[in-house]
């Protein structure tokens, strides 16, 4: 669950303003003793301290979350500019170079050059009958890959 910024800064806002407008009651009401002023400013300075303490955990787990939900982005970005878009792009696994497939996600260098090494194939469901790439790594790219 994700603290809301502005949620937070109105809790500190609203304790620091208790705490204020319990000081000025104090200076000007002339029954109160000393002894009680101190009192509610202390009692006020923890209450402060307990909402800033709570709001700067929320304020951590928020920033950790922050820079996981980054993480995922920038990583399906990355994915996406590596992944050629719609079937017109289709690559073809008997004439592709080895960087053209390099650039199909989850093919490293080693795949790449096991694909060259296993050509021709028929259908580019034959990468998988050939022991070439597993059924996991050929739905990843399935949709991105020809054999005609």
């Amino acid at each position: 669950m994700r603290p809301n910024w502005g949620e937070l800064l109105i809790r500190i806002a609203a304790t620091l303003g208790l705490c204020m407008a319990l000081l000025w009651m104090g200076s000007c009401s002339r029954h109160e003793s000393d002894q009680r002023l101190q009192e509610q400013a202390q009692q006020a300075t923890v209450q402060a301290k307990i909402e800033a303490r709570k709001a700067a955990a929320e304020a951590r787990v928020a920033a950790k979350q922050a820079a996981r939900d980054t993480k995922d982005i920038a990583a399906g970005v990355r994915a996406g500019m590596r992944t050629p878009s719609g079937p017109h792009h289709a690559i073809n696994v008997n004439s592709a170079s080895r960087e053209q497939l390099e650039r199909l996600p989850g093919v490293s260098a080693t795949t790449a050059r096991r694909i060259e090494a296993h050509r021709p194939y028929a259908h580019a469901r034959d990468l998988v009958r050939k022991g070439v790439i597993s059924s996991d790594e050929y739905r990843r790219i399935a949709g991105d890959l020809t054999a005609g």
